[in-house]
């Protein structure tokens, strides 16, 4: 299956729901430029709309501690701002370790585009079939396009 969603629109519950067929395998074009937007730089500028949409694509809200720290000292009503430290390819990992945990394999994903900067997206290969001969041939067949894609 290829998602080719429109922004950040892939809820989490999708992608578990396509992850427990353990028969169909994905293509996620991930908005990685959608998440690196609603994640400011400061936990603080984050409306409730933003955190509930990041919460609703990553399955948790477990993010803000993942990718935000302590920017020091807290203010005199016992505030403690917090900065985003994950840079764009921080986010990258991010997403491929929350997709770890409901497929099997999750490849490298493809920067896009290829050719110019800032990356926007990152095109993931999510394997749902845990069997060694599924494995051995997603591997194959993903080894080939994302070597032909990142040579693009």
């Amino acid at each position: 299956m290829f998602l080719d969603p429109y922004g950040m629109d892939v809820e989490w519950a999708t992608l578990q729901a396509i992850a427990a067929t353990e028969a169909i395998d994905v293509w996620f074009l991930f908005s990685l430029s959608g998440l690196y937007r609603q994640a400011t730089r400061r936990s603080s500028d984050i409306d409730p709309g933003k955190r509930a949409a990041i919460t609703r694509i990553l399955g948790t809200d477990a993010w803000e501690n993942e990718l935000y720290s302590n920017m020091g000292q807290g203010d005199m009503f016992g505030g403690q701002e917090k900065q985003r430290t994950a840079d764009v390819r921080g986010l990258e990992r991010y997403v491929k370790a929350r997709l770890e945990t409901i497929f099997p394999k999750v490849f490298e994903p493809l920067a896009l585009p290829v050719d110019q900067k800032p990356q926007r997206f990152s095109l993931f290969l999510c394997i749902s079939n845990s069997e060694p001969k599924a494995l051995s041939l997603a591997t194959r067949i993903a080894d080939h396009i994302l070597k032909i894609g990142s040579s693009s």
